[in-house]
């Protein structure tokens, strides 16, 4: 009955923090880098992509303007990844920081995206093509989009990156 709570720990139980912020009925932080955690909170009956620097009052909104609803997935370096809904359509989502940072990743001629993963610059994750996911590549903006999709594959996704290489993957 209770309320799921992101958390952040530093290697044992008595370490616990609770970076659930006021206000929100949910929350979970799936991305940690650094001094920043990033993840969702579920505020107002709305999903936020959320960020954190360790405590609950350091949360930050990233849920863009005109997003029906957002999560981000990954961090490093300052960036955020994730997604927001604009429109009906998920988004693949690049954060700076700020919900006024937000930078559209969607592909052109794509139906919907989400961003996963992201260092050094470069984010990864997938975008639906003619109807099938397509593991996906950007350096910052939609028009840098690269389709990482393999031939022969039905669907492929990236979930990290690392100078230079991308994982995931191809069914």
């Amino acid at each position: 009955g209770g309320v799921c709570r992101a958390s952040l720990w530093t290697g044992s139980a008595a370490s616990w923090v609770d970076l659930n912020p006021a206000g929100a009925t949910y929350s979970r932080a799936k991305g940690v880098y650094g001094a920043q955690q990033v993840g969702v909170a579920h505020v107002g009956g709305v999903w936020h992509a959320s960020l954190w620097t360790g405590t609950t009052t350091s949360w930050v909104d990233l849920n863009p303007a005109g997003a029906s609803q957002s999560e981000a997935n990954g961090v490093y370096g300052g960036q955020q990844v994730g997604w927001a809904t604009v429109d009906g359509v998920v988004h693949a989502s690049l954060w700076s920081g700020s919900a006024t940072s937000w930078v559209d990743l969607s592909p052109s001629g794509t139906t919907s995206s989400s961003a996963n993963g992201v260092y050094g610059g470069q984010q990864v994750g997938e975008a639906q093509v003619s109807g099938a996911q397509h593991a996906s590549l950007w350096s910052g903006t939609a028009e840098s989009w690269m389709d990482l999709h393999p031939a022969g594959a039905s669907a492929s996704y990236a979930y990290g990156v690392y100078e230079g290489r991308q994982v995931g993957k191809a069914i």
